[in-house]
């Protein structure tokens, strides 16, 4: 378990049996089998157990904290419970840009943040909705349909997580809670494009569809196929034709010495567009710092140098001595090193194995430390520089050398300048892009109900079926989802009707006084037969009844309340 670190006031705030890893986020086995319901019921099961209500709330709206840690620290989830009814703002201009602007309206909405770190020991707040700079920020409506709105990590250098495990976590924090569907098209559209081309074109798929998400076009009229083919077009870019289209451009011979150079970086041919931008983002990834105009390195391995303190750490497991005594051995190395680069100047020769292990020496006495360092040693990353072994062509000796790297511009997205330079200056100037950014990058990841009874439990779609004139005069818009019902396989159509009628009514606003009268569209199920068997696990039932209340202004999340759609 990573060592904790608690920061000033947090610590008198923080329950220990409800702290919980952020890298590694799960929910203990003895109480998983409490969140087994629908996500209305989930999540009031999630604060009570999990988290601890704050002395305060914002815009009277009451806050709970769950209480998180990493490598370094603890910090808040926060978690806001809206109540519609008493909101100033009850409607989801979220829900309309991701094209769910015909659903009811739902009773709660729930919020979930970790700011940004300089507040992890502040109140949240007050206007916590309009802030930009959260680490995450996500709304879930109760019934399972939500948005993510804001997705960051913390800074490459930092010691903290990425924005990769700030996503990670919200993906875990989705599937724990069984939310339904999660959109993204409301993350800041500037960043959404950085991630979809940068990202797309290096790996062929945007970054969202990492974690499952599926592309969807919303309220944009741009097609998936269209945004497939634009992608496909830009990531198959061959370097060698952007250097001949670039040729009348200012810009054209720092394109053509930056593909030179890494190049040279890479063990392996980079021909694309795709090859150069997936090297470079792998290449960061292992660094914990911007790489801008680097000069040459190699080793055995062809491996991306990896950060210092994960170096550190991954020798600790597999010998005897302390951290203390290996990170003093790689100080030793670097120094050596450095003043071996000094005095050789630009013949860069690196030092063998033996003049290395004969020189530190004079400063460590425990030959096997320096032995079990040097063996270890393939390429890693300390401040500016790295360190790696090759193998020299000619003497075949094992050199280590070391290799300066001046520190670029990074994005608030922690792009380096060279990344950032290939997308504005490469990237940017073909129409395709256009595209993408016009296609409002809008992707969306779908919980679909079990198909099987699961620990003798069974989830079934309940949609309610309006009438006739209802849907003539009143509900002309496409029906509202359905409401996700768990319940037992063997309890008979009687006990599904209280069910779906319970659900329906603490979801929705129209919907508060909904009496069930009926399960089944136009030829209904009788009320003796029992649910399993009659109806399928994880499918949709038709239900029937009255008591819409069709004169509450509270009706559609867009704000609609007119029958036009």
């Amino acid at each position: 378990m990573a060592k904790i670190v608690f920061h000033n006031k947090r610590k008198n705030r923080v329950n220990s049996e409800k702290l919980f890893e952020f890298e590694n986020f799960r929910i203990p086995d003895t109480t998983r089998k409490a969140l087994s319901g629908a996500f209305r019921d989930n999540i009031r099961v999630f604060l009570q157990k999990f988290a601890e209500i704050e002395d305060y709330t914002v815009n009277g709206m009451p806050v709970w904290c769950t209480s998180l840690f990493s490598e370094e620290g603890v910090f808040p989830l926060y978690t806001v419970q809206e109540t519609v009814q008493n909101s100033l703002d009850p409607f989801c201009d979220h829900c309309r840009l991701s094209g769910w602007g015909h659903h009811f309206v739902c009773k709660r909405k729930y919020h979930f943040i970790i700011p940004a770190k300089e507040n992890w020991n502040e109140p949240l707040e007050r206007a916590f909705a309009e802030i930009d700079t959260h680490v995450l920020y996500g709304l879930v409506h109760c019934n399972g349909y939500g948005h993510l709105i804001c997705i960051y990590g913390l800074k490459n250098n930092s010691k903290f997580f990425t924005a990769d495990d700030s996503m990670e976590f919200w993906d875990c924090l989705c599937s724990v809670l069984k939310a339904r569907n999660i959109s993204t098209g409301t993350v800041p559209v500037k960043d959404m494009i950085e991630l979809s081309l940068i990202h797309g074109i290096a790996y062929g798929k945007a970054w969202f569809e990492k974690w499952g998400y599926r592309f969807s076009s919303g309220n944009s009229p741009i097609t998936e196929q269209k945004y497939d083919a634009a992608l496909r077009f830009l990531s198959s870019l061959c370097l060698d034709k952007i250097v001949s289209d670039f040729k009348n451009k200012g810009y054209r011979k720092r394109i053509k010495e930056m593909i030179e150079m890494y190049r040279k970086f890479s063990e392996n041919p980079l021909v694309t567009i795709s090859d150069l931008l997936r090297f470079m983002l792998a290449l960061e990834s292992r660094i914990p710092m911007d790489i801008s105009n680097a000069g040459r390195f190699n080793s055995d391995t062809g491996e991306s140098p990896m950060g210092f303190k994960r170096f550190v750490d991954s020798m600790t497991r597999d010998c005897r001595w302390s951290a203390k005594r290996l990170e003093n051995v790689l100080f030793v190395i670097v120094d050596l090193l450095k003043n071996h680069k000094v005095y050789n100047g630009e013949r860069e020769r690196g030092m063998s194995r033996q003049e290395l292990r004969d020189e530190a020496r004079k400063s460590i006495g425990d030959t096997g430390l320096i032995d079990f360092v040097l063996k270890s040693i393939k390429c890693f990353a300390v401040d500016n520089q790295i360190i790696c072994r090759a193998t020299n062509p000619f003497s075949r000796l094992a050199e280590f050398t070391i290799l300066d790297v001046p520190r670029g511009m990074a994005n608030k997205l922690g792009y380096s300048s060279d990344v950032w330079f290939i997308y504005v200056h490469v990237v940017l100037e073909y129409r395709e892009a256009k595209v993408v950014m016009n296609s409002n990058n809008q992707f969306v990841k779908q919980w679909p109900p079990k198909g099987d009874v699961v620990k003798q439990s069974m989830e079934l779609i309940c949609k309610v079926l309006p009438s006739f004139d209802e849907m003539e005069t009143e509900l002309t818009r496409p029906l509202s989802p359905g409401e996700v019902v768990v319940v037992e396989p063997w309890i008979t159509v009687h006990d599904l009707k209280v069910a779906a009628q319970c659900a329906l009514r603490d979801t929705y606003c129209v919907m508060d006084e909904f009496e069930v009268t009926q399960i089944g569209g136009l030829r209904k199920i009788e009320d003796e037969k029992v649910v399993n068997g009659t109806v399928e696990p994880g499918g949709q039932v038709w239900v029937r009844g009255r008591g819409l209340d069709l004169c509450t202004r509270l009706r559609y999340e867009d704000g609609s309340h007119s029958v036009a759609a």
